[in-house]
């Protein structure tokens, strides 16, 4: 048995980093042509462009990994099923499972890598695309337009604004709350407005209230005309931070920001926060769910252009797992079902359909 798996994984790796770099570099060819004008308009310096794509390979990796393992996966059970090597070791009395066994271990080995560089290397790599693409690529700063509802982190202060306009630097209806090391609501401070000018933002109508360690309001309110403001970066700094944080924070930034808005009761951004925590450990692990629900399908191909169907069901399989993930996700930050069980939906799924069809195989 030994010997089958050694040849099934191998067969099953050489097409997955196969499939990999094509995809990669398909990838690079679309992203160049897409930016290309930008690039031609601002003319950086080509160590530039290099570390922009550099810095891109992560969030790359990411994305098309999954998809580069379920047509490898096609293609070897495919090849096998062809040449009737299938039939062959069920005869010899190798269960289905036995058979699968290969390729799910190195689906769950992809998962933990795919988490690893999640964690360690996607949001620093990301934060450096974006400083790029906002200094020497598309440094278009109009074109950004403007936000409502939003919050962010700064420091020891989270930012809560009704508001924002990145191109005229205004934060409207901003609350603010101070923490301290050990996390706890110090001080909460309303503004009318805040504007930036000069390197500065400048704060109108302040009302500054300070708290107990049970939140609740310690003295007389101070308040304000006119005050500097301790936020160091500005409006286009903090937009690119956000687009970061929002969709590439590591689990452990995401969870201490989940403690932060449980503490203050910001329950609607509470509950995306939830969502996007628990989507992006389902995420790491498409690579599992995809091959075991893949698995079944993998059994039957018997076609002569084996290259060809498996990619046509793996594009199919892929567009329907994504589709049914962005689908309950959506359902989830609209309240309709719980936020947790709305990234767990999908992945949940294609497992159970997976495993029973494992289990059905003949």
């Amino acid at each position: 048995m030994r010997i089958l798996s050694r040849y099934i994984t191998k067969n099953v790796i050489s097409g997955y980093l196969f499939i990999l770099f094509v995809f990669i570099g398909l990838y690079f060819v679309i992203d160049i042509f897409t930016t290309l004008s930008d690039i031609l308009k601002t003319k950086p310096p080509l160590m530039i462009v290099v570390n922009y794509y550099l810095y891109m390979l992560p969030l790359i990796f990411l994305r098309v990994a999954p998809f580069s393992l379920l047509i490898s996966t096609l293609y070897t059970f495919g090849e096998l099923n062809k040449n009737n090597e299938i039939i062959s070791m069920r005869a010899s009395g190798i269960s289905i499972i036995k058979i699968c066994f290969p390729v799910i271990f190195f689906a769950l080995l992809a998962s933990f890598v795919t988490l690893y560089v999640q964690e360690k290397t996607l949001a620093p790599s990301q934060k450096k695309v974006e400083d790029i693409k906002l200094r020497y690529i598309k440094n278009d700063k109009s074109s950004i337009g403007e936000e409502k509802n939003f919050a962010f982190p700064s420091k020891n202060t989270i930012f809560f604004a009704r508001k924002f306009i990145p191109k005229e630097g205004i934060l409207e209806d901003v609350t603010m709350f101070d923490e301290d090391k050990n996390g706890n609501i110090t001080k909460k401070s309303i503004a009318k407005k805040l504007s930036y000018s000069d390197g500065t933002w400048e704060g109108s109508d302040i009302i500054e209230y300070s708290l107990d360690s049970k939140g609740n309001i310690v003295g007389k309110p101070s308040h304000w005309l006119k005050r500097e403001m301790p936020l160091e970066d500005s409006p286009h700094e903090i937009i690119a931070k956000q687009n970061v944080f929002s969709q590439f924070a590591s689990l452990k930034n995401l969870k201490k920001e989940i403690t932060r808005l449980k503490r203050i009761g910001a329950s609607s951004l509470l509950n995306n926060l939830v969502i996007d925590y628990h989507r992006k450990i389902a995420d790491a692990f498409s690579h599992l769910f995809l091959i075991i629900c893949i698995l079944p399908f993998a059994l039957e191909i018997k076609k002569r252009k084996v290259a060809l169907s498996s990619l046509g069901t793996g594009f199919i399989f892929g567009f329907i797992y994504y589709l049914f993930t962005s689908f309950s996700i959506a359902l989830g930050k609209s309240s309709v079902i719980l936020p947790i069980f709305s990234a767990w939906l999908a992945p949940l799924f294609f497992l159970t359909v997976g495993i029973t069809g494992l289990f059905l195989v003949k």
